[in-house]
């Protein structure tokens, strides 16, 4: 394999003799130092040789020295190519210009990628950039690092750190979001513990205050659990009478809720019409330039949109500044399908159950649930009613002048 690469870096001639002794020839390239490979006999008086394109002469004239005649069959390598390409100059300048177009096209970036952010949405990212002149068709080299971080961090209070890394055509940002600070609790703040929902307290741990209800005890909504008002008593009179503490504890209560949800006993599907308009567009930087291939106006029923864009790159992983972008639009009518009771049961309960889950604690379960439906019209109401355990303890500041 290597031979052969320099082989065609070099060029090589592909020659054919003719003679009464073929051997002699192979005999006199010996002699005189001519480099050849892969002779065949190809009958009693011809034999094919090849040697590389310098050597050329020395091969003629070493057969003409052995009265055999020679003529070259084929020409390959390097060389060759270039003396023909230095005979039609308008195709050495169109591969000179279409060289120095790449090199300027690497100059320029045509794709952007947003790596690193959870919460911020990459087009508003982009959209900041692009404001601050970082878009497609950017020069590479005219990104400011420093300036652009910044004053598109003024424009995202919620990244703590932005960078632009440049490769070729293509630019990734790299961002990094903000940890949001924690808010500062006051410990020592006085608070009360009340009931957020009503139930019947099955245990209550008081922390830091005094407990103002018994297990047994059925509580409503804004009670008071844990006081963080405390009197102070004893045999004699305290200095201080009444001290304020921050109510904390834990009140667990059984809790019951009633939930309803309508399902419809109806669905409906799509049905595709069997049309289809097509548009095709290419893109050259921020311009876009719209074709319509197949179908024509406006489509005035529902339909599904499917857009599709394809960057052109050469091998290597080299971007071009165009992407080809088809448009497809299906329209569709909808068909109303019935739905089972016992189907729309199920996902009504789905539904409820999954609200019911969203309003519990983490520590908070299921003790019981029961679900029931009854048919409205072309609607099923499903009721589930759930009995749970769970902390209904709330803590709320008090008012202290």
């Amino acid at each position: 394999m290597r031979n052969r690469t320099i082989f065609l870096l070099r060029g090589y001639v592909r020659a054919r003799t003719g003679s009464e002794f073929p051997e002699r020839v192979l005999n006199v390239c010996s002699a005189r130092g001519i480099p050849f490979r892969d002779p065949a006999f190809l009958g009693e008086h011809e034999l094919a040789l090849t040697v590389a394109r310098r050597d050329w002469r020395r091969l003629r004239a070493a057969c003409a020295d052995v009265g055999a005649e020679v003529h070259i069959e084929r020409v390959a390598g390097v060389p060759f190519v270039l003396g023909r390409l230095r005979r039609r100059r308008a195709l050495v300048a169109g591969l000179l210009l279409c060289a120095a177009l790449f090199l300027a096209n690497a100059c320029f970036i045509w794709d952007l990628r947003v790596e690193g952010n959870e919460t911020v949405p990459s087009g508003r990212i982009l959209r900041v950039l692009a404001e601050h002149g970082v878009r497609r068709g950017t020069f590479a080299f005219s990104i400011q690092q420093r300036r652009l971080c910044n004053h598109a961090l003024l424009e995202l209070p919620e990244l703590a750190w932005l960078t632009v890394n440049v490769r070729g055509c293509r630019a990734t940002v790299i961002v990094r979001e903000r940890v949001p600070r924690p808010g500062i609790v006051n410990e020592s703040a006085p608070t009360n513990v009340v009931a957020r929902r009503d139930g019947l307290v099955t245990a209550v741990r008081a922390l830091d205050g005094e407990a103002r209800v018994l297990p047994g005890t059925m509580v409503r909504k804004g009670q008071l659990l844990i006081s963080g008002v405390v009197e102070t008593k004893g045999v004699a009179e305290p200095v201080v009478g009444t001290r304020y503490l921050a109510g904390k504890g834990e009140v667990y209560a059984r809790t019951w809720y009633e939930l309803s949800t309508q399902i419809p006993l109806f669905r409906e599907v799509k049905s595709p019409t069997g049309e289809e308009t097509r548009a095709v567009a290419v893109l050259w930087g921020e311009n876009r330039v719209k074709f319509r291939i197949k179908g024509t106006g406006n489509l005035s029923t529902g339909y599904d949109k499917i857009i599709s864009q394809v960057q052109w790159t050469l091998p290597g992983g080299f971007i071009l500044p165009v992407t080809l972008e088809t448009e497809t639009c299906r329209p569709y009518t909808t068909v109303r399908l019935a739905v089972s009771r016992e189907s729309a049961q199920e996902q009504g309960r789905a539904v409820l159950d999954a609200y019911l889950r969203a309003q519990l604690g983490e520590d908070a379960e299921v003790v019981s649930e029961r679900v029931s439906s009854a048919v409205r019209g072309s609607w099923l109401l499903v009721t589930l009613s759930a009995e749970c355990r769970e902390q209904i303890g709330e803590v709320v500041p008090i008012p202290v002048s």
